[in-house]
This record gives structure tokens, C-alpha cells and sequence, in this order.
């Protein structure tokens, strides 16, 4: 068995995309301190994250397909951004479709998680933090079902960066391979809502 670390995540049409892109620029980058979106680092929102078995891959998409193939495209509102002790973040309003939604995700995940370390991320440029391990570990005990608080990372730095209230529609969502700060990397499947 080989563990891989994965976020089923929704990743953010061109245009949210393009804005959560330029907030990204002005955060600090650095091997240890930040990232930026690109080809391979992907905007989201996570729905769930989990260490899996590199060879159940197909059988979680399969688990997932009957939940993903069915789900109607999301309309979201981004409320502002908050600054975290490391990382900031644009607030992603709850709404009982997107909180069903990653309970049923969290729920078929539950079923496929195994033990997982650094070794479990994506290491093509830096490798995992002891807290990317810890997060993907403690995700279902920390931060699913009503501590589920929708997010879209934007970077890492206390430099406050501010956005106005807006709107998309979400409409795709991926299984995501994770890499250092919990990005998501590689898609390893994904659906068109």
C-alpha cells in the first residue's frame, strides 16, 4: 500500500480564478513561506481531504461518480478575506448545498482513508511541512461536518489583502493530488456539474 494525500476540492471557474490569481501575486514567496497559483496549483475550495491508497484511486471515483455526476453547479459568494496566523483566505459564504455537499464527499472518503506521511504529498518543488501532515490527519475531526468552513486559500502572509463581495458558479470539481501548504496539485479525476 502506498499512501497519497488528496483533496476533493472545487476547483474555481477562469474568472474567480483570475481574481484569487492576482491576489496570490503580492503574497510572500519563498521555498518555506508561499506558492502561486499556477498550471499546477490550483484554487479551491475543499470539500475533503484524507490520505488514500494510491492503487483505490479508481475505487474512490468510483464512490464519488453516483454523488459528483448528480450534483447541479453551485452558486457561491465570496464575503471578504481573513487573515489567519499564517495564511490568508477569501470567505466562502455557507449554503445547505455546499455543506451537503462535503458531508456526503467527507462520507465516502471516510471508507477509503489509510495512514498517510510527508512522503504522501506531491514533491516536485518542496517538500510537505510537519503541518500539511498534521491538517490532512486531523481534517474529519477538525474541519468537516459543522466545522466545515468553506475557504479559498490565497496565500501565505499577513499583508491584509481585501476583495469586494462577489459571486460564481462553481462547476467542477477534482480529486487533487496535495502538495506542500495543502495545495492542490495534480487532478487525478474530475466532473463537470
Amino acid at each position: 500500500m502506498t499512501p497519497i494525500a488528496i483533496d476533493v476540492a472545487i476547483l474555481l471557474p477562469a474568472a474567480a480564478r483570475s481574481v484569487l490569481e492576482r491576489l496570490n501575486a503580492v503574497c510572500t514567496l519563498s521555498p518555506d513561506r508561499g506558492f502561486r497559483f499556477d498550471a499546477t496549483h490550483h484554487p479551491h475550495i475543499t470539500l475533503g481531504q484524507r490520505f488514500v491508497d494510491a492503487d483505490g484511486v479508481d475505487a474512490l471515483r468510483a464512490d464519488l461518480a453516483p454523488i459528483l455526476t448528480r450534483q447541479s453547479p453551485l452558486d457561491l459568494l465570496v464575503t471578504g478575506v481573513r487573515t489567519g496566523r499564517t495564511a490568508q483566505a477569501a470567505v466562502v459564504a455557507p449554503t445547505p448545498a455546499l455543506q451537503r455537499l462535503h458531508e456526503q464527499v467527507v462520507g465516502v472518503l471516510t471508507r477509503h482513508e489509510v495512514t498517510g506521511t510527508g512522503d504522501a504529498f506531491q514533491v516536485d518543488d518542496h517538500p510537505a511541512r510537519d503541518a500539511d501532515v498534521r491538517w490532512v490527519t486531523r481534517f474529519r475531526r477538525d474541519s468537516a461536518f459543522g466545522r466545515f468552513d468553506p475557504h479559498i486559500t490565497i496565500g501565505i502572509g499577513t499583508e491584509p489583502a481585501t476583495v469586494a463581495p462577489w459571486r460564481f458558479t462553481a462547476n467542477e470539481v477534482a480529486i487533487c493530488r496535495l502538495g506542500r501548504f495543502c495545495t492542490c496539485r495534480d487532478r487525478l479525476a474530475r466532473w463537470r456539474l
